[in-house]
């Protein structure tokens, strides 16, 4: 990772069409659980690369630019939903699952609603885990929270969704 953190630095196209391939489908999907909007979620990955580009040389103190872009558009996200009037779309599992199949469909909404039961410190390390694929070391440097915190913190999250996605369904 530092050999790419370098190569940032120096403006190198081809490192920043690395990175991109690397992590922009996890930005985006991490933004779409965010914000609940593809059309936000695309704008902040959008930006999330610009700033990325005009601040290259950030990337000199950066070990891992993955985490790097993930903080840049995390950023980008709360800027985005603080916008006075900022209201989510809904969003029926666009970007999140990846089939057409609409009970699946109906699944991924179901949990997206359970997902907005968490409080958002404990929604957020679930998005940055499920939908984005970062490690807990990872999440724990973009949140500055101790990974041991934020293993303890996704996993009681998880016993929670499983609790109420489990009795939401036993009622069907």
């Amino acid at each position: 990772m530092r050999t790419l953190a370098d190569r940032l630095a120096r403006g190198d196209d081809s490192a920043f069409a690395e990175l991109y391939d690397a992590c922009a489908d996890r930005l985006y999907r991490f933004a779409v659980a965010r914000l609940g909007s593809a059309d936000a979620a695309a704008d902040v990955v959008q930006t999330a690369f610009m700033r990325a580009v005009k601040s290259r040389r950030q990337f000199r103190r950066v070990e891992n630019p993955i985490a790097y872009m993930f903080q840049i558009a995390r950023n980008e996200a709360i800027r985005t939903a603080s916008v006075p009037g900022w209201k989510a779309e809904p969003v029926a599992a666009e970007g999140l699952a990846a089939t057409d199949d609409e009970e699946a469909a109906d699944d991924t909404e179901a949990l997206r609603t359970a997902l907005r039961r968490l409080d958002d410190d404990d929604r957020e390390i679930v998005e940055l885990k499920s939908y984005s694929g970062l490690t807990f070391a990872e999440i724990a440097e973009l949140t500055q929270r101790p990974p041991g915190t934020v293993a303890t913190r996704y996993r009681r999250a998880l016993e929670s969704l499983r609790g109420w996605l489990a009795k939401e369904f036993s009622q069907e």
